[in-house]
C-alpha cells in the first residue's frame, strides 16, 4: 500500500501547492484533500498511484510550513481532516501531537477491522497475519491506565507497518528521547520495545527529569533482520530520512516553546541509522546523542563532531559478541579517534546496578517475566521451564530496568550535573 502521507502537502490543509482542478469563474479553489475525502479507500490508493509526483511534494515539505498552515484552521476544518484522511494527518510532521493522536487512532481502528475481514477471506495469507499481529501489538502497546498515558503519533500502514508511540505529551514536555531499534525489532515487538522507553521514562525521574518528559518507542524505519544486512548501511540509508523528519517536527510544533533537551538514545544497528540522520541535518539541535551496543558509524562520518549534537555517548558490554559483526565496515564510536563519551554498562555492585549480558535491548517486561504467561506455557518439561526461567531472570539488556546501562542513558539525556558512571572500557 502507498503510504498516504505522501499527498500531505498537497492537501487543503496547506493548500498553497496548488489546485488540482481549476474553478469556475468566482468559484471557491478545489485542492487536492477536497477530491480525495470524497472518494472511498481503494479510490483513493489508486489516485495516489496515479500521481507520483506526490511522493517529491513530500519530500520537500517542510514542517514549520506544515505546522504555519495547520495551525490556521478552524477547528471544523482541523476536525473534517482528521475524520476524512486519518492516514495523512497522523504522520504528517508539523501537525500538532493531540490531533495526530486522534487520526492516528481512527486510523488503527480502520486497519485492525481490515485486516480482520482481509484474513476472513484468506486465512493463509502469512503476510496479511503478520500486519494484524503487528497492528494488534501496536494496540496492546496503548492500552490500560498508565504513567504516563500513550499516544499513538505515528502509524504507516505499510507492509511491515511502522508506529511511534510517544509516553507522555510531545505537545508541553520539557525533556524529549526517541528510541531507536536496530536489527530484527519491528512492529510486531511494539509492546517490547515500549517497555524500554517505559523504563528510559522511568529513569529519567530518578535522575531528576521533569514530571513533563516524553520518551518516544520509535519503530518509524524499517530494520535489517538479523545477519548480513546489519553490516551494510542500505537500511540505515532508508531510515534516517525519516528519523530526521520526525525530528524536525517536534521542533516545527515546538516552534514557540523548544523542549529543553531533545534526544536520541539508540541500540544496535538504530546507532547507524541515528547517527546518519543527525550528520546530515545541522538544524535538529539535539542535546544528547545515546549509542548503545553500537553496529558502527559509517566511515564519512569522521568524529563525534560530525554529529552536531552537544553531547555524545557511546557504550557496549564486555558480552557483547554481537555489535563488532556489524563494524566490519563502520567504526566504533567508543574509539578515542571518534570522540565520544565511554558510558559503562556492565554494572556497578556498590550503586546496585545490573550489567548488560548480551546484545539485546530489552528482556524483561510483566509478560516475559510471568512464568504462567505464554511465553513459558510451551515448555511442559518442569526441569528444562526451572532451567531457562531462571537463565532468562539472570540475563539483561540495555534498557532493561536496574541495569547501569539504563541509568547512564537517563542521566545523559537529562540535563544536569555530570553524573555518568564512566569506567572506560
Amino acid at each position: 500500500m502507498v503510504r498516504r502521507v505522501i499527498v500531505a502537502f498537497a492537501l487543503g490543509v496547506v493548500a498553497v501547492v496548488g489546485l488540482l482542478v481549476a474553478p469556475a469563474a468566482g468559484a471557491a479553489p478545489i485542492t487536492t484533500f477536497d477530491v480525495l475525502k470524497a472518494m472511498n479507500d481503494e479510490e483513493q490508493d489508486k489516485y495516489l498511484a496515479e500521481h507520483p509526483e506526490l511522493d517529491i511534494q513530500l519530500a520537500n515539505t517542510d514542517p514549520d510550513a506544515v505546522h504555519d498552515e495547520w495551525v490556521s484552521l478552524d477547528a471544523e476544518t482541523r476536525r473534517d481532516a482528521i475524520e476524512t484522511l486519518p492516514e495523512i494527518v497522523g504522520n504528517l510532521d508539523g501537525i500538532d501531537y493531540r490531533d495526530r493522536e486522534k487520526a492516528n487512532r481512527r486510523a488503527l481502528t480502520h486497519a485492525l477491522a481490515t485486516e480482520k475481514r482481509a484474513l476472513e477471506k484468506h486465512p493463509d495469507d502469512a503476510q496479511a497475519q503478520r500486519v494484524l499481529v503487528s497492528l494488534m501489538a501496536v494496540q496492546k502497546a496503548l492500552k490500560g491506565k498508565r504513567t504516563p498515558a500513550r499516544h499513538l503519533i505515528g502509524l504507516s500502514l505499510d507492509r511491515p507497518p511502522l508506529a511511534a508511540i510517544a509516553l507522555g505529551d510531545l505537545d508541553s514536555a520539557s525533556d524529549i528521547t526517541f528510541v531507536v531499534p536496530g536489527m530484527g525489532t519491528y512492529t510486531d515487538d511494539m509492546q517490547l520495545w515500549t517497555q524500554s522507553a517505559q523504563n528510559l521514562w522511568d529513569e529519567q525521574g530518578e535522575v531528576g527529569a521533569p514530571t513533563r518528559r516524553a520518551v518516544v518507542s520509535w519503530i518509524g524505519y524499517v530494520t535489517p533482520p538479523p545477519g548480513v544486512d546489519a553490516a551494510l548501511g542500505d537500511y540505515a540509508a532508508r531510515g534516517a530520512p525519516l528519523l530526521t523528519a520526525d525530528l524536525r517536527g517536534v521542533n516545527a510544533v515546538r516552534v514557540d516553546a523548544l523542549p529543553r533537551a531533545l534526544n536520541v538514545v539508540a541500540h544496535s544497528y538504530g546507532t547507524t541509522t541515528s547517527a546518519n540522520a543527525l550528520s546530515d541535518a545541522r538544524d535538529l539541535g539535539v542535546y544528547a546523542f545515546v549509542m548503545l551496543g553500537s553496529a558502527g558509524i559509517e566511515e564519512r562520518i569522521p568524529n563525534a563532531s560530525a554529529l552536531h549534537t552537544q553531547h555524545v555517548y557511546a557504550g557496549e558490554a564486555e558480552a557483547d559478541g554481537e555489535a563488532r559483526f556489524g563494524r566490519f565496515t563502520r567504526r566504533d564510536p567508543r574509539s578515542p579517534s571518534f570522540g565520544a563519551t565511554v558510558i559503562s554498562v556492565d554494572g556497578d555492585t556498590a550503586a546496585d546496578l545490573l550489567p548488560v549480558t548480551g546484545h539485546a535491548p530489552v528482556l524483561h517486561s510483566p509478560w516475559n517475566d510471568d512464568p504462567l504467561s505464554s511465553a513459558w506455557s510451551h515448555i511442559t518439561n518442569t526441569a528444562l521451564f526451572e532451567q531457562k526461567y531462571a537463565e532468562h531472570l539472570a540475563h539483561y539488556g540495555y534498557l532493561d530496568a536496574y541495569t547501569e546501562s539504563l541509568r547512564n542513558a537517563a542521566i545523559a539525556t537529562v540535563p544536569g550535573p555530570d553524573r555518568l558512571l564512566l569506567r572506560g572500557h
